[in-house]
């Protein structure tokens, strides 16, 4: 997930990722009743009380200070899912007896990322190919997503 989606600039524009794009679709499409159920408990714990007030005195500190707290909410949608995917997919890897695997590596050659999105792929492909060698499947993985951080190899 992109970490610099994010600017507190107010000139300029935020982009949001493909995976927040994505949940809010999904939510949108699948979750409309809970959706609902948040925004009714926030009108009736004051959102509505608020929402009047701001109408009735509209300033550039109070839209600045909105703009934030969108900027905000959105990261931590971003941090939420980045979470909850990596609890996912250390889920499936567990289910698919995976992580033993990893310690037979030296943790210091790779990077939590390449090990997670290894992890991620594997479990794909094992989901649609249950037959093949989960631990054989794991190390063409990693290799594959593999970048030496120096060019020697000992």
């Amino acid at each position: 997930m992109n970490n610099n989606s994010f600017s507190h600039d107010s000139t300029s524009q935020f982009a949001l990722s493909y995976e927040l794009l994505h949940l809010l679709q999904w939510l949108g499409h699948h979750d409309i009743d809970k959706l609902k159920k948040i925004i009714a408990k926030a009108v009736a714990n004051g959102l509505h009380d608020e929402i009047q007030r701001a109408n009735s005195t509209v300033n550039h500190t109070i839209l600045e200070d909105m703009q934030h707290s969108i900027i905000n909410f959105f990261e931590l949608l971003e941090v939420i899912l980045a979470d909850v995917i990596n609890e996912h997919v250390e889920k499936k890897a567990r289910e698919k007896n995976l992580l033993p695997t990893l310690d037979h590596f030296d943790a210091s050659l790779f990077d939590l990322e390449t090990v997670r999105s290894s992890l991620e792929n594997t479990t794909k492909k094992l989901d649609s190919h249950p037959h093949i060698n989960a631990k054989e499947l794991l190390c063409k993985e990693l290799l594959k997503n593999w970048k030496p951080l120096n060019k020697q190899v000992n």
